[in-house]
């Protein structure tokens, strides 16, 4: 089971709301959301619950005023969520009801979530209700619900243990196989295996006699009872105990925890979820979860199986579509406050640049000087004005002369690439003359530039109002401005000039294929004399 769209019309913290995973080669195995307290990632979580909840247990009725008013944005509108997975397969409900459905699953078994408040501090003696595993009716409901599940665990699996001490043929070893060894190998591939601090399950005695259930650990030398573990131990066999008793009644299904990373320390915190994703998940399922942490976003970069959606600096009061975010090996871009890289980094000049540009401009070698990633340049606008202690770089994409001018005035600390993107810097004649390729024709490279324009120009110019009405940043300018700019294009981009029409072309989108016959790799051409006296001379010199 696997989401490629996820919808969300009128519902918590947002007007409308799309994550499409669809542009992923393959279904990520774990999505990751990433953003500040209050950005509404858990928002997504109820809204699976709001999807499933009607077909599991624990009924309410799904379509009262008191139920809706929880997810509804605006009270007076229509509560709608959308999801469609893999396989042709969709769900839609609105005001609680049914809208369309094309499913082959079971949508009860679809999704299987825990809230964040599922830290269980001590045992105690309690006498619950029978719990029904697969009708999951033990489960919170909203994400600021407590997650009680940890006591259902506990006697779901010491009821197995005994079924097995007084089975026909009970084997000590087996059964040490069956319930003990899973959960102890994963904590020693989390914690590590070290003398001292290896963290073993030894005992699992069930609610007998009414006492509390006896769960015991080795930790070194000593004997550890549960209650004295410390909480980011409690929270990762909490987590591991679930999965065991709960994973063989979801197979295929979008598991959703909310705050996985709870109580550990940074450490900890890589080694959990890779173990969680690589081994505990089962292989046709997919895992969201929600996370600030350090651990979680690094293994999110690294992952060849991970899709990370940023939630940060949105407004969710217009309509917003979430993509996974690019992938960095710089982790700090997108795990550490801007703040905090102020203090990591103190020697250092920061400049805000977009998506996955940071490592070609750090490749440059500028000094004293290091780029981070943001979204775009809608947040770079937004986090360089009025400040002092970042800058922003921002791709000229559709600019006009005049804009650019504007811009330097009212932003002065928000920095333009004089052509469209980076990358007609990379694949500038004069930058790839400086690295000299064997074979290179600087003159039919020119030609070839020249005619890529008078293909890609009428389409260009159909689409460039739409295009430039994305740009957050022009919508103060006035009408007269902004038809200059656009008459400054149509006639630039006609021009037989170079240096008048290549500042509007797109060279990461139409690069010509006279390129295709040299082996140019963008950090090399990223690391030329000629590019590092470019981004130069936009750039303003270390204080």
């Amino acid at each position: 089971m696997n989401i490629n769209k996820l919808h969300l019309t009128n519902f918590k913290r947002f007007t409308e709301l799309e994550i499409d995973l669809s542009t992923c080669a393959s279904p990520p195995k774990l999505v990751l959301l990433i953003g500040a307290n209050g950005s509404g990632k858990s928002s997504v979580f109820d809204a699976f619950e709001y999807l499933s909840g009607p077909y599991k247990g624990v009924r309410v009725d799904f379509q009262s005023d008191e139920y809706l008013s929880y997810f509804k944005n605006d009270q007076d509108g229509e509560v709608s969520v959308s999801c469609s997975f893999g396989g042709g397969n969709s769900f839609r409900r609105t005001n609680g009801a049914i809208d369309a459905a094309r499913l082959d699953m079971d949508i009860r078994e679809a999704f299987y979530g825990r809230s964040s408040l599922r830290t269980v501090p001590e045992l105690q003696h309690r006498n619950g209700r029978a719990v029904d595993l697969t009708e999951d009716d033990d489960r919170p409901q909203r994400s600021i619900e407590r997650d009680t599940r940890f006591e259902s665990d506990i006697s779901h699996v010491t009821a197995r243990i005994l079924r097995e001490v007084w089975g026909e043929r009970f084997d000590s070893e087996q059964m040490k196989a069956r319930f003990l060894d899973p959960i102890n190998d994963a904590m020693v591939r989390v914690f590590g295996n070290g003398d001292a601090t290896t963290l073993r399950l030894t005992a699992m005695i069930p609610a007998l006699g009414g006492k509390p259930p006896d769960i015991r650990f080795s930790k070194g030398q000593s004997e550890v009872h549960y209650d004295l573990l410390s909480s980011g131990e409690k929270e990762v066999f909490n987590i591991l105990l679930n999965l065991f008793v709960r994973r063989e009644h979801f197979t295929n299904a979008i598991y959703f925890i909310d705050e996985l990373d709870v109580h550990l320390h940074t450490r900890l915190q890589y080694a959990l979820l890779q173990e969680i994703v690589e081994r505990w998940i089962p292989e046709h399922s997919q895992l969201w979860t929600a996370s600030h942490s350090l651990g979680f976003i690094d293994y999110g970069s690294s992952g060849s199986d991970t899709a990370i959606i940023d939630f940060d600096d949105l407004d969710f009061d217009r309509p917003q579509v979430l993509r996974p975010a690019p992938k960095t090996e710089h982790v700090f871009d997108i795990a550490v406050p801007r703040s905090s890289a102020l203090k990591v980094f103190p020697n250092k000049r920061l400049i805000l640049c977009e998506n996955t540009d940071a490592p070609l401009y750090n490749a440059i070698g500028l000094p004293e000087t290091l780029f981070i990633s943001a979204r775009d340049k809608n947040s770079i606008s937004i986090q360089t004005a009025g400040s002092d202690e970042f800058y922003g770089l921002i791709d000229r994409d559709f600019l006009g002369t005049e804009e650019l001018d504007e811009i330097r005035c009212v932003l002065p600390r928000l920095l333009v690439l004089r052509y469209y993107c980076i990358e007609n810097y990379l694949y500038h004649p004069d930058n790839i003359a400086d690295l000299a390729p064997a074979g290179f024709d600087r003159a039919r490279y020119l030609s070839a530039v020249a005619m890529t324009m008078r293909t890609v120009r009428d389409r260009l110019l159909v689409n460039l109002e739409n295009t430039r009405n994305s740009y957050e940043i022009i919508k103060k300018f006035s009408k007269e401005r902004k038809k200059r700019a656009i008459e400054e294009i149509t006639t630039a981009t006609a021009a037989d000039d170079f240096e008048r029409f290549y500042q509007f072309l797109n060279m990461k989108s139409h690069r010509p294929g006279y390129l295709a016959g040299f082996d140019l790799r963008p950090a090399d051409l990223a690391a030329t004399c000629w590019m590092r006296a470019a981004i130069a001379r936009i750039v303003p010199p270390p204080v």
